[in-house]
């Protein structure tokens, strides 16, 4: 009985020590913080100790994700030297590597030690912002508009245009939307171009961002003619983006544009003129060329624009509000606009393109398609970007949390400890019948 006794201790022994191998203690973090400095860039920087020498530090990060959401994460190599005691810190230079005003940075750190500890730090997040000025803030229904320059009344006036033109388009879309989105405005374009890519265009106006929920624009305050054009129009696309994104493609960009300048408060002078003239002397673009560039030439594009609006209310009046429902709905599938105006509208593009055209005075047609040239200009008179959800980062490609393995050693004292277990268990056994005398 005693051997019995002394086995099993020795068995508990065993697979303690085992247990302790693995329950060892994660490192201690005493300092993990983000600094921005805007226009120049963001430091991350991170202190941490363990009883293992950390032999692994992985940063990782993702841009513009929400709450809840599962982040694709990107991998960036960090600076650090091996020990126990170390400093890490990863810089991204926002003057080579962009970072839009008002996007929201999250990110953690993952530490391996040599015995296989591996520790992870909870995600924190840091917001990228022009802090040249002294921004105010309105809020409602997932909105916020930012300004400094400006009253009260005026940052009001902002947020109530957004409101009315979201719920122009949730009629229109036949749906909400959750996703918060952010408008930054400034007063004039000098302050604004400090917040654009390096080399960004002379005419550029303002930039949306619809993969990331962010708008910047520039509004001299109380002007409220741009302001029903500018904020309504790029709400749209923040919002078409929102309730058509899918991972097959994207809607054309007459509907988008179409849609867009049909939502502003504030008609663009002129458009429906330039159509009408463009009828008249066969200078209309065929429907089917307008649906991924508009022409770099500054007077077809704006008559791009202005095609598009005519198109979009043409559909809208003709086939009723449902149908823009029911185009939203093809477009978050992923199909091509000749499917989707056949599935909902029951006619070729061509189709609807030349019944559009018979609507309008004098109109001569514009013969075959044409073939715009390879300098196109961005769909919009804003600048925007590729419509994808998965954050942006040219030097290093997504990768999976680090998984390290266990180390040998832990591996052999198990299999030692098994083994042990075993034979001492035959051994008592074979004692125990064993004649007494």
């Amino acid at each position: 009985m005693r051997r019995v006794v002394l086995w099993m201790l020795a068995c508990l022994f065993v697979l303690g020590f085992q247990a302790t191998a693995q329950a060892a203690e994660p490192a201690k973090i005493s300092r993990n913080q983000a600094t921005s400095s805007f226009g120049e860039n963001v430091v991350f920087e991170l202190e941490a100790e363990s009883s293992s020498p950390i032999r692994e530090v992985t940063f990782l990060y993702a841009l513009g994700v929400q709450p809840g959401d599962v982040p694709a994460y990107t991998e960036a190599e960090a600076k650090w030297q091996p020990g126990s005691s170390i400093e890490a810190s990863f810089t991204r230079d926002t003057s080579i590597e962009f970072l839009p005003v008002g996007v929201t940075v999250r990110y953690k750190w993952q530490l391996v030690a040599e015995d296989g500890t591996i520790t992870e730090t909870p995600e924190q997040s840091v917001q990228y912002q022009d802090t040249r000025f002294n921004w105010q803030e309105k809020s409602s229904r997932g909105i916020t508009v930012r300004w400094y320059d400006g009253d009260e009344q005026w940052g009001q006036d902002l947020l109530d245009s957004a409101l009315g033109g979201l719920d122009r388009l949730e009629q229109r879309i036949g749906g909400s939307v959750e996703d918060p989105m952010t408008i930054s405005i400034y007063s004039n374009t000098r302050d604004m171009r400090g917040a654009l890519p390096p080399n960004s265009a002379d005419w550029i106006g303002g930039q949306a961002r619809p993969d990331l929920g962010l708008i910047i624009g520039s509004i001299d305050a109380g002007d409220d003619a741009e302001l029903g054009r500018l904020v309504p129009h790029e709400l749209s696309h923040l919002v078409l983006h929102q309730a058509t994104n899918n991972n097959y493609g994207g809607m054309p960009v007459w509907f988008d544009e179409g849609l867009a300048v049909a939502n502003q408060d504030s008609p663009d002078a002129g458009f429906k003129q330039m159509v009408e003239r463009a009828a008249e002397n066969g200078e209309l673009i065929p429907l089917r060329a307008l649906a991924s560039n508009f022409p770099s030439d500054p007077e077809k594009a704006l008559l791009s624009y202005a095609q598009s609006e005519s198109v979009v209310r043409y559909i809208e009046s003709t086939y009723g509000i449902e149908a823009i429902t029911k185009l939203v709905a093809q477009f978050k599938s992923g199909v091509t606009d000749d499917v989707a105006v056949q599935t909902v509208l029951n006619r070729s593009l061509d189709t609807l393109d030349s019944e559009w055209r018979s609507t309008l005075p004098e109109a001569q047609g514009s013969g075959p398609a044409q073939i715009l040239p390879d300098d196109t200009a961005p769909a919009d008179r804003f600048s925007e970007q590729p419509r994808s959800s998965a954050p942006s980062n040219p030097s290093a490609p997504n990768s999976p949390a680090a998984t390290p393995s266990v180390p040998l050693w832990i591996w052999l004292a198990g299999i030692g400890g098994l083994l042990l277990i075993v034979f001492g268990t035959i051994w008592i056994i074979r004692s125990s019948r064993q004649p007494r005398y």
